[in-house]
């Protein structure tokens, strides 16, 4: 199951200023270009009645906006990758997304709306205005519509954008973040627990330079513990727990991994029942841009 963006009548409003307008449409274009990905789950459309919408707004309003500039916004390298669903117009699209499952062709639909203020369901987790309520939805289409661990992991890559994931194909020993399938207790039990730490490290803002401030932070807004390595760790152990990265081609070596969020119960549990001992092993990562680190994810599985 896929999750798809949907633009519609009232996705942007062309009673506004020029820049105004231009500005929530280049915002849109920006979140095509970074979240659409060839073959990935996350889609991008637009109902039938949006490009005839559009053409009759901007020419109701003629002085204040050139409909040319506003036109080339619309159907810009990004924005034209957003397919049209023929069946559908923008008052059956709102519909489908207020139902309790909003499934159409095989994905799981929701709305763009470029006013924070302008919610356009009743669904309010479907109303996407940027990257953040982007990833909250599509990390809960993940949790509710099951799929191999191979899968997962590729969807976590497509959607967690600010994460950095290890993916070093040709590496002797550490080639993958992928270990989701040897999950203690089973995967799928651990997918809430999962999208949940991965959602809030995408959105989280590292504070450079200060690994302990960053772990409360971490430890105080997640649901399980969050820590460094014991204290009795020796040479041997700190060197299991780094990781070379490979990114456009550049080697980064011996990024410390040590961090790690304890996946200590299934989904649901509330802290009650089996204990389990998977974790996701995680850095700082700042070799590229010291001031402005990423979280590197090493390892999503069982406990190393």
């Amino acid at each position: 199951m896929k999750a798809n963006i949907c633009f519609v009548s009232e996705s942007f409003d062309f009673s506004k200023e020029q820049e105004s307008v231009a500005l929530s449409i280049k915002a849109s274009s920006e979140l095509v270009e970074k979240y659409l990905k060839d073959d990935g789950f996350i889609s991008f459309s637009k109902s039938n009645d949006f490009d005839e919408m559009a053409a009759n707004e901007l020419f109701q309003h003629p002085q204040h906006l050139d409909a040319g500039t506003i036109m080339g916004l619309l159907y810009d390298a990004n924005m034209g990758k957003a397919s049209t669903i023929a069946e559908l117009d923008s008052e059956a699209v709102v519909a489908l997304v207020d139902a309790a499952k909003p499934e159409y062709d095989g994905a799981w639909m929701s709305l763009y709306s470029s006013d924070s203020n302008n919610t356009l369901t009743t669904q309010l987790h479907r109303n996407i205005i940027d990257d953040s309520s982007l990833v909250k939805f599509c990390s809960g289409v993940l949790v509710n519509n099951p799929r191999t661990h191979g899968e997962y992991a590729k969807s976590f890559v497509q959607l967690y954008r600010n994460l950095i994931f290890l993916d070093y194909p040709g590496h002797p020993k550490n080639t993958t973040f992928d270990s989701i399938r040897k999950t203690e207790g089973g995967y799928q039990l651990f997918i809430q627990g999962i999208t949940d730490c991965l959602t809030f490290m995408d959105q989280y803002e590292i504070i450079p330079h200060d690994s302990q401030n960053n772990l409360n932070n971490l430890n105080a807004n997640l649901d399980f513990p969050v820590t460094p390595e014991g204290t009795g760790k020796n040479k041997r152990t700190i060197a299991a727990l780094k990781r070379d990265f490979l990114i456009n081609n550049v080697e980064y070596k011996n990024v410390n991994c040590e961090y790690h969020y304890k996946l200590e119960r299934i989904d649901g549990a509330n802290g009650k029942g089996t204990y389990f001992f998977n974790r996701i092993y995680f850095g700082f990562f700042n070799k590229i841009d010291p001031g402005n680190p990423q979280i590197a994810i090493a390892h999503i599985g069982e406990h190393l």
